[in-house]
Formats: C-alpha cells, structure tokens, sequence
C-alpha cells in the first residue's frame, strides 16, 4: 500500500467574524458554531446589506438633486446661457399652473449644470416662444432673454411678472 505524507501543519480554522458568523472556512466541524446561535451567520449580513443599499440609495438621490428656482426675484439673480432640454408643465388645478423649463449650461468642456426653472407667475408669452434644443442667454440683473433659434432670428423676451 502507498502510504500518504503526513502533513506538516495542523488544519487552519474557519475564520469568524462577531455577528457575521464563519467566513470563508478551512477545514473543521462547522455544525459547533451554527448550534451556539444560528443568527450570527444568516439574519445579521442581510440587515447589514440591506442597511448598506438604502444608504447608497439616500446618499445618490440626495447628491443629485437638481434645486428648482422659482420667483422673479430668483430668477432675475441667475445668468443664463445653456440650451433648453427639457420643458414640461405642471398643472396642479386650472389657477395653478406650472411651467418648468431644464435649462443645461456648459461650465468646462467635460462637465455640464443643469438648471430647473419654474416661470409659475410669469404672465408673458415667454412659455409659448421657447421650445427644446433652444438657446437661453440672460445676463444677471436683467429679466431680459435672449433666444436663439436655428431657423430664426434672434429674439429678445423680458419676462413679465406682476
């Protein structure tokens, strides 16, 4: 008969964790650790990851989240140069009304701000001029907007509020 080698070291033992129970095991019984308290390794990872998701879930959605002006007073502190890309209405009941335009501005050549504007008490016809793919150019201090279309000319609104 061929005899084995005998082996050099005694077998390695499982790796434990407080409240994770046996991580990536060697050789050894494994029942001795699931009779003492069999939460450690099954319930306890699983309130763990599920902690970990709606934390990365709270922590994504609150770093990107896009502030909406609102307001003449608002609206007339902001510079405006970007191209609409979204504009929607929100229509709450026939008195209310809003109009919401995604205006996004280049800042360097690889990253790009997105403003949300809502034009709630805006009584002109700015809302009916404006469309997607426009661009928005508005100086600080002023309620004057200048829109730039392909196939027109340029066009100067001032927007009107009460």
């Amino acid at each position: 008969m061929e005899q084995t080698p005998q082996r050099r070291r005694p077998p390695r033992q499982k790796l434990k964790m407080p409240f994770f129970g046996d991580l990536m095991g060697g050789s050894g019984n494994s029942s001795t650790g699931q009779e003492k308290n069999p939460l450690n390794g099954k319930i306890t990872p699983l309130i763990f990851l599920v902690v970990l998701v709606v934390y990365g879930i709270d922590y994504l959605t609150s770093s990107n989240k896009n502030k909406t002006v609102t307001g003449a007073g608002d609206i007339k502190q902001m510079a405006w140069n970007g191209k609409i890309t979204k504009k929607w209405a929100n229509v709450i009941d026939s008195a209310r009304t809003h109009y919401l335009l995604e205006i996004t501005e280049v800042v360097n050549d690889s990253t790009k701000e997105k403003k949300i504007v809502d034009l709630f008490e805006e009584k002109g016809d700015f809302w009916d001029k404006v469309s997607p793919k426009n661009t928005l150019i508005k100086k600080e201090g002023s309620l004057d907007v200048t829109i730039q279309r392909y196939f027109k000319k340029d066009t100067v609104i001032k927007l009107q509020y009460p």
